[in-house]
């Protein structure tokens, strides 16, 4: 009777690992698919167009594009969410509901008027995320970083 308590302790507190370690991936897995679409979203319309905000060399939690098609593109972060906006129109969530945006920077450089350096502008884009459901040991903390360029080439020679 013995034997057969400590094994099925062991099988039990296996089993409530494993389904723990399971939620912990499958949560971390949708912060990252978020992240991915975001960072990806914002980044193709960062290369497509031209940025008009900030003017200069800036960090800003607002990011303003000329875009060839969509017009005028605003990208925020409102709400714990990151928001596009188009031609004024009222914001669009790129995010999910079930991830918490707690940080998004737009790190412009060489974007000032005439371009005094010669470099083409960059928009660096910080992000850090984290899933909704927050249970014990299932948090998905993740801060992503990445640099795009307008393809347009904005330098004078």
């Amino acid at each position: 009777m013995g034997v057969f308590a400590t094994v099925v302790t062991a099988v039990s507190s296996i089993f409530v690992s494993t389904v723990g370690s399971q939620r912990k991936n499958v949560n971390q897995q949708e912060v990252l698919e978020n992240a991915r679409y975001v960072l990806e979203t914002i980044s193709r319309s960062i290369r497509q167009s031209t940025i008009t905000q900030p003017a200069g060399d800036a960090t800003q939690s607002t990011l303003q594009l000329s875009h060839p098609v969509k017009g005028i593109v605003v990208y925020q972060l409102d709400n714990n969410q990151i928001k596009e906006s188009l031609q004024g129109n009222p914001a669009v969530a790129l995010s999910s509901t079930g991830v918490v945006i707690t940080r998004l920077d737009f790190i412009v450089a060489g974007n000032s008027a005439p371009p005094s350096d010669n470099n083409q502008p960059r928009v660096t884009i910080v992000i850090s995320l984290r899933n909704t459901e927050v249970k014990a040991g299932t948090e998905s903390l993740i801060n992503l970083q990445t640099t795009a360029t307008p393809r347009n080439l904005q330098i004078q020679l």
